[in-house]
């Protein structure tokens, strides 16, 4: 027998026999063992995410906030009677224009005196008839005596609400005065307002169209109040309904910011304008994302991780933030590896501009 006919007839049947029973051996293991420890530790997956980190850096921060607004004329001063009375004279017409202290209305005020008793003891019998025979010195008197009201600022006298000779009730409001002055008045959002804390602080005011940049004196932040006009208690009540179905208005709520645009200037009520206030700079300072930061007034907290990756919570000073970066004044050094956001915290940006703050 020749050699190429026992290698085809004994030894390849029997090398594919070996092959065939491995290849069935593992797939045995494969299928009732499973595979090697190792590699389970390796593709196993654990469900964590590592903590996202940034490096506190040197960087340059400008404090300055862009609000849209509009121009409004300052608000009308009541001409309030001061007591009881008739309205007796007016020494100006509507639509005069009169200075601080001017003389507008004249009340006449008519008041009973009671006379003190003469005689506390009863009259004798020669002294009642003296008293019958005399009228009585007893009865109240009556005095008349003028009020003036004075004007409360220089402006425009406004449509009186009385006519002379009418009777007057104390507080009552006879007519109003408009000041012929303005201020510009923006909404920011609440907490933009711990970037502008500073009470000396001055805005310039853009008008599109209209005078150059000029600067808005007496900055004055306060929160926007709410009046509801008796005679919109009903529409209050029949909207009541569809404002419980719709989302809120975010841009409804936050803080009026106000200035008074300076005489000299031409501006009309009701022009559209932009507030710039520049609430102040650092250069060349530390900084980390405010969304690192818890508190961002004064004093706050960062977390650091340590060697072993614990988180530790650091006190740290803080400076001035333009919404997105905070300075750090102590607390940290330079390429600190800090959490880019507080823990606890979900990324939530707002995509209104403003403090970028994550709950």
């Amino acid at each position: 027998m020749s050699h190429r006919r026992v290698f085809r007839r004994f030894i390849l049947p029997s090398a594919w026999l070996i092959i065939g029973a491995l290849i069935a051996v593992s797939l045995v293991k494969l299928a009732f063992v499973g595979g090697s420890p190792a590699a389970d530790d390796q593709l196993y997956p654990s469900g964590e995410i590592p903590a996202e980190t940034v490096l506190a850096e040197k960087d340059t921060i400008k404090n300055s906030l862009s609000i849209p607004g509009t121009i409004e004329l300052v608000e009308s001063q009541p001409l309030s009677a001061p007591s009881a009375g008739v309205l007796n004279w007016a020494f100006v017409k509507a639509g005069d224009n009169v200075s601080q202290g001017d003389k507008i209305f004249q009340l006449r005020v008519e008041s009973t005196v009671e006379p003190a008793p003469t005689n506390q003891s009863g009259p004798g019998e020669h002294e009642a008839d003296e008293a019958e025979a005399q009228p009585a010195d007893d009865a109240p008197a009556t005095t008349v005596s003028y009020h003036d009201v004075l004007a409360p600022a220089a402006g425009k006298v406004g449509k009186f609400d009385f006519s002379i000779g009418d009777e007057i009730e104390k507080g009552a409001t006879l007519a109003s005065v408009q000041p012929q002055s303005f201020h510009a008045v923006g909404i920011i959002k609440a907490l933009d307002r711990y970037r502008i804390m500073d009470e000396n602080l001055d805005a310039t005011i853009s008008i599109e169209g209209g005078p150059e940049p000029f600067t808005c004196v007496n900055l004055n932040v306060g929160d926007q109040a709410s009046e509801t006009p008796a005679n919109a208690a009903s529409e209050e009540e029949a909207a009541m309904d569809d404002s419980a179905a719709q989302p809120q208005d975010e841009s409804s709520s936050g803080s009026e910011v106000s200035c008074d645009v300076p005489k000299d200037v031409v501006v009309f009520d009701g022009l559209d304008m932009t507030m710039d206030i520049d609430a102040g700079s650092a250069e060349d300072v530390l900084t980390v994302p405010v969304t690192a930061v818890r508190g961002l007034v004064g004093k706050g907290a960062v977390w650091i991780l340590n060697d072993e990756g614990k988180e530790i919570r650091t006190e740290v000073e803080l400076g001035v933030t333009d919404g997105k970066v905070v300075e750090i004044r102590s607390g940290l050094t330079s390429d600190a590896e800090v959490l880019r956001y507080v823990p606890g915290s979900a990324p939530a940006p707002s995509m209104e501009p403003g403090m970028e703050i994550y709950p």
